[in-house]
C-alpha cells in the first residue's frame, strides 16, 4: 500500500515538473531593451540626470558642447547581452516621470546607423546648460543641468544707506 502511495506522489511530481518546465519554455522573453532607468536629482543649483543602461556603456562626446534645447550624447556599448541584442537598433525612449522644475521631456536611444554609432538625445522644453561625463557604475551617462539665474531666489542688495 505504502508503495502505490509513493508512487503516485512521485507521479505528481513529475507532472508538476513537466508543466513547469513547458511553461518556462513557452514564456515570453523579457523586453529587449538597451534604456533601463532615468534618475533625478534636483539640487539648489544643480540637477543631476543619470541614465542608466542594460550593458556598459562608455561616453564618447557630446553636442552641442554647452547648452541647448537639444542635447545629442554618442555612447559605445558593450558585452550586450544575447536578449537585448535586437534592441541595438531600435528607438527607446524614457520620460521623467517626476522632473520637478526641470524641463527635460525625454531621453530617446536610438543607433545612427548613417554616422558612427548609438546616441541618447535629451529633449527639453527650454534652453539648459548642461555638461556631461561617463557614470562612475560603468552602466550610466550623467548630465548635470544648472538652473537659469532667474529661476534662483533674488538676495537684496543693501544700499549704501543701510546699516
Amino acid at each position: 500500500m505504502q508503495s502505490v502511495s509513493c508512487k503516485a506522489g512521485l507521479v505528481i511530481l513529475l507532472s508538476l515538473a513537466v508543466a513547469l518546465a513547458t511553461q518556462l519554455v513557452v514564456s515570453e522573453p523579457v523586453r529587449q531593451k538597451i534604456l533601463d532607468n532615468l534618475e533625478v536629482q534636483e539640487g539648489e543649483d544643480i540637477t543631476t540626470i543619470r541614465i542608466s543602461l542594460t550593458s556598459p556603456v562608455r561616453y564618447i562626446r557630446h553636442f552641442p558642447s554647452d547648452s541647448g534645447e537639444e542635447l545629442r550624447i554618442r555612447i559605445r556599448l558593450f558585452d550586450v547581452s544575447r536578449d537585448n541584442r535586437d534592441a541595438l537598433s531600435r528607438r527607446e525612449a524614457l520620460v521623467p516621470f517626476e522632473a520637478g522644475d526641470l524641463p527635460l521631456d525625454e531621453v530617446v536611444y536610438e543607433d545612427d546607423l548613417d554616422t558612427d554609432g548609438p546616441y541618447l538625445t535629451l529633449f527639453f522644453s527650454q534652453s539648459v546648460d548642461y555638461s556631461v561625463q561617463q557614470g562612475t557604475d560603468s552602466r550610466s551617462i550623467v548630465v548635470f543641468t544648472r538652473k537659469p539665474a532667474m529661476d534662483k531666489p533674488v538676495q537684496p542688495v543693501p544700499g549704501p544707506d543701510a546699516e
